[in-house]
């Protein structure tokens, strides 16, 4: 079946899960999304007691990856699979996944899809990598209900068929994310202690020394 994509601007394709598992029909649908201009993600469903460095490279070989494809860990375990493994052991998977591939695949958006279930009480960390992809029962569109930032929301599966918003204001401007290759990293106050210094050589309008009032921060 080929799907009507009247209206749609992105569409994401599960290649792989686990390790043994390839989606036969992910070229396929990946090559109808592009011929019809959408932006395309590929995305890996997790056995989680496994090790995310093997299962990523399971993942990442099946595809000949071209600029602004977007990468997504659908974190959520809810199968056979992973119903057994620690909530600790699923953070830990999902933040070893997203650091490993971000590494070998610099130029792309790689982030996770979790639903608000995961977000708010498996996840601790609050990491996500480069973006959310956040899934509701029932929410409209664009009003997910959750504090973090996200990309995209999907709001409904009605009759069997995901519906995802991006609030991102036009297809142009999701393509131009999708190829940029800037990461958002999110830094508590502890975090700039470490990574910054105050430079205390600028001085108030008195002419007094005040870095409290006057700073400059610098990289350590």
């Amino acid at each position: 079946a080929t799907p009507d994509t009247t209206g749609l601007d992105f569409a994401f394709v599960k290649v792989t899960e686990g390790t043994g598992y390839v989606n036969p029909k992910w070229a396929a649908q990946r090559d109808w999304a592009r011929r019809h201009g959408l932006v395309w993600g590929a995305y890996h469903y997790p056995h989680m007691a496994n090790s995310p460095q093997a299962e990523a490279d399971f993942f990442l070989r099946q595809v000949a990856w071209q600029p602004g494809d977007v990468i997504v860990l659908d974190w959520e375990g809810y199968d056979a699979a992973n119903q057994g493994v620690s909530k600790a052991r699923q953070v830990q998977y999902r933040d070893q996944w997203l650091a490993y591939v971000k590494a070998k695949m610099p130029g792309h958006r790689v982030g996770i899809y979790a639903n608000t279930d995961y977000w708010l009480h498996v996840d601790t960390t609050g990491n996500c990598g480069d973006f959310l992809w956040i899934a509701t029962a029932g929410a409209p569109a664009g009003q997910p209900g959750i504090k973090a930032p996200w990309i995209f929301h999907q709001y409904s599966t009605a009759g069997g068929v995901d519906r995802d918003y991006c609030h991102l204001p036009s297809r142009a401007a999701l393509r131009a994310w999708a190829l940029s290759k800037e990461t958002t990293v999110s830094l508590t106050k502890a975090d700039v202690g470490t990574l910054f210094r105050t430079d205390d050589v600028l001085s108030s309008p008195d002419g007094a020394k005040d870095p409290a009032g006057n700073a400059f921060w610098t990289a350590e």
